[in-house]
């Protein structure tokens, strides 16, 4: 009985090596939704699922593929952030179709600033 267990978890885990990775897969999509809609199967070499955002003015433009984790943390060393005119931040998973909620990471630096924003005016409102 243990034997038989032993050998089917090993057959799972030797064929689920040998399937490649699979990541969401877009080119400047405005949102995430659209991007969400292709799939692509990585190559033997490609390990990674790497999201990159670039936000201009608050518009977010998302770009997902598959990549080698080498490439995928020298992005993410590159991110840049230029305050409110935008910037770019890039993210990097290793499981399958991981990459679904990427664009989030850029939309959520917006509360921050608008936060800051609205307790920027109640003081204001209080000391005049």
């Amino acid at each position: 009985m243990k034997t038989s267990l032993v050998l089917l978890l090993l057959a799972f885990i030797s064929s689920r090596a040998a399937e490649a990775l699979s990541c969401y897969k877009c080119t400047a999509s405005l949102s995430n939704d659209a991007c969400n809609t292709n799939t692509q199967n990585c190559t033997s070499a490609e390990d990674t699922c790497m999201t990159t955002v670039i936000t201009v003015l608050g518009i977010n433009t998302i770009i997902k593929e598959c990549a080698t984790n080498s490439a995928c943390n020298a992005a993410v060393a590159s991110n840049v952030s230029v305050g409110a005119l935008g910037g770019s931040k890039v993210t990097c998973c290793t499981m399958d179709l991981c990459n679904v909620n990427g664009s989030t990471t850029a939309r959520l630096n917006v509360l921050p600033l608008g936060a800051s924003a609205a307790l920027l005016f109640l003081v204001s409102r209080i000391t005049v």
